[in-house]
């Protein structure tokens, strides 16, 4: 390209700016029939969410902490917590919001379901912080009464329960639980039980098991396709696939004619992130899947003979599938070469020739396409142990390469959190403001990542702070070694936040770490440091996480807890250090931050550390103003220490 110019890898012009960044909204589909209605989150708005048709009060719930289903829209109707004083509202088109729980603070509420003869009776994930510490939180699924902002119990006993669901006739009710020490993708339950309706609230009886085995098999988003019909996904395979359980019969079935080495449907960090939706008056449904790390989707009838048809999908990621008519359902999606946003997609007769509808976009990159650097994915050590990275090139319309013609890019490795998730293939503008400014830019999805199926999961098992620790050591190292693509193996840096935060820590000081000294340039955000706090301190949704991760309770196995606790090692961390963190952070708390950096400054770490508190900010930013701070201070600590 004519008038292109060089210039070092790490030192080019960008217009992809700090304002650019937080230009975009991070839309969610309500569930729902018609109108669509989402919910926005849009950091120049104090990071509010939004549902669109009224700019009032926070459509968000603190239920587990990470939140997600805080809405439900029925005909006209709207029902959302508010984030403010947890209160669940109603807002009628043309109408102020009023709200139809009882003003009580301590109370959160979550996924709620309608009940389709008695619409002012709302079933709701109940979270009771009366007492307010991790181990006495009290989950329950309650009904609450819109007419009498009154609340009533309705199933308790579990440690967790998520996504309640009506049949058609409001006659049964399914929903999810699970127990300490699992989380929802470890092991859980699918119960149905009739339902008894009553004036003012909702009995049920005849509660009877559907699938699922706690420890051993995960069993998630039930959704009826009919009055008998209950849809569910479960990993008993191996993957998550879907199944279909006839409540007249008693009986599970899988919907596909073989399992497949698939997973249909992510890890519930947060609620009602539906992988599916019932189509064809509730004889087929359309399902997505993950293939390499990318969504496809499929579409099948529920009865015994359907085939299972691959329908062609743009979209590299893709959730929140609802049904919006017979042949037509929305989600939300993400692409590799283009803003995601709120889609809606139409079939033909047959349920084929799929048709894709942006109803709302998650921001515009129209005169940008030209920095938009499209993913990599790449399978390291391909033996018994895989490893999956995703690489992304630095790229720039008005540069043509770097000054000297041998260099080779500088390399962020980018560890994700969870550590039970995995990172995507789709645009991110924060990734692109450094690939844009010459840095090359490789996720890792290690061992334990999900996406890849149980097994590749329980990589991760006895063994957090060592597999994943290895495996972001030697995935810049072995593509370091190839000459395709090219990297700088003796300019890289690490970064992650919350569990990527603890293994960019680990990775820099454990004694069992296999190279501390290999990243020249480190950033923690919201990280762990201390496992032996954090298994009494965080929250309820993953206080028994550790469990599994660490091979044991902190109370059984103290010393493993201490040996993988960064806080510890402190001493040993000579790289560059950022360390960013969320004031009000409830999931790994400041003191996780603070103790680590004060232990580095303390061993003479005083020039190698940088701290920076966040006011109003929790785990992940959600304010402008701390967006673009966070972005502008990690590219000034590279540039100082890493190029």
């Amino acid at each position: 390209m004519s008038g292109q110019q060089t210039a070092p890898y790490g030192k080019w012009v960008s217009d992809i700016t700090p304002e650019f960044l937080v230009q975009s909204v991070y839309p969610h589909p309500l569930n729902l029939l018609l109108p669509v209605y989402h919910i926005e989150r849009r950091a120049a708005d104090n990071g509010r969410y939004v549902p669109t048709r009224q700019l009032i009060l926070t459509a968000r719930t603190g239920v587990q902490e990470y939140g997600g289903a805080a809405a439900i829209a029925y005909r006209e109707v709207i029902y959302f917590s508010n984030f403010a004083d947890n209160r669940v509202y109603k807002i009628i088109q043309g109408q102020a919001a009023e709200p139809v729980s009882p003003d009580n603070p301590d109370y959160r509420y979550a996924d709620f379901a309608v009940h389709p003869t008695q619409p002012h009776l709302l079933v709701s994930i109940l979270e009771d912080h009366t007492v307010d510490t991790p181990q006495t939180v009290i989950t329950t699924l309650c009904v609450i009464n819109t007419t009498r902002q009154a609340v009533f119990p309705l199933v308790g006993g579990a440690d967790f329960y998520s996504s309640p669901v009506f049949n058609p006739s409001g006659t049964k009710i399914a929903w999810q639980e699970w127990y300490h020490p699992d989380m929802p993708w470890e092991g859980s339950l699918i119960y149905v039980a009739d339902v008894i309706t009553q004036p003012d609230t909702i009995l049920i009886m005849n509660k009877k098991k559907v699938a699922g085995q706690m420890l051993k098999i995960s069993v998630s988003y039930p959704c009826f396709a009919n009055d008998t019909t209950l849809v569910f996904t479960s990993d008993v395979s191996g993957f998550q696939n879907p199944f279909v359980y006839d409540t007249v019969t008693g009986v599970a079935r899988p919907v596909l004619p073989s399992p497949s080495n698939q997973d249909f449907g992510s890890p519930a960090w947060t609620l009602g992130d539906y992988p599916y939706a019932i189509l064809d008056n509730g004889n087929a449904a359309a399902f997505v899947a993950l293939v390499d790390g990318k969504t496809v989707l499929y579409t099948t009838g529920l009865t015994q003979s359907s085939p299972v048809i691959l329908q062609d999908f743009p979209f590299t990621v893709a959730g929140h599938l609802r049904l919006l008519h017979s042949s037509s359902f929305v989600f939300t999606a993400g692409r590799s070469d283009a803003p995601g946003g709120v889609m809606r997609c139409d079939f033909n007769s047959g349920i084929v020739d799929p048709q894709y509808t942006v109803l709302k976009a998650s921001g515009s990159f129209t005169g940008y396409e030209g920095y938009i650097p499209l993913p990599r994915p790449i399978t390291l050590r391909e033996d018994k142990n895989p490893l999956y990275v995703i690489y992304y090139a630095p790229k720039n319309p008005n540069y043509s390469g770097p000054t000297d013609p041998n260099e080779k890019p500088p390399c962020i490795v980018n560890v994700h959190g969870g550590p039970t998730s995995m990172e995507p293939q789709v645009l991110n503008l924060f990734k692109i403001y450094f690939t844009s400014r010459g840095y090359s830019w490789l996720d890792v999805n290690y061992g334990g990542s999900s996406g890849y199926g149980r097994e590749y999961i329980g990589r991760l098992a006895s063994n957090w702070g060592l597999v994943d620790v290895q495996d972001c050591y030697d995935a810049p190292r072995l593509l370091a070694s190839e000459s395709d693509p090219p990297i700088d193996g003796s300019r890289v840096a690490i970064r992650g936040g919350s569990a990527g935060g603890y293994t960019t820590l680990a990775s820099l000081c454990l004694e069992s770490a296999p190279g501390t000294k290999y990243f020249k340039a480190a950033t923690s955000l919201y990280g762990i440091s201390d496992l032996l706090s954090l298994a009494r301190d965080t929250h309820k949704f993953e206080l028994k996480y550790m469990i599994k991760l660490l091979g044991g309770s902190v109370d059984d196995i103290p010393r493993v807890y201490k040996e993988r606790s960064p806080l510890f090692y402190a001493k040993n961390i000579t790289v560059p250090l950022l360390v960013l963190q969320g004031a009000e952070d409830r999931v790994v708390p400041p003191e996780q931050a603070e103790k680590i950096v004060s232990e580095i400054q303390q061993n003479g770490g005083q020039d190698r550390v940088e701290y920076k508190k966040y006011p109003g900010e929790g785990h992940g930013w959600r304010l402008e103003a701390t967006i673009k701070d966070a972005v502008e201070r990690e590219r000034e600590w590279y540039e100082k220490k890493l190029l």
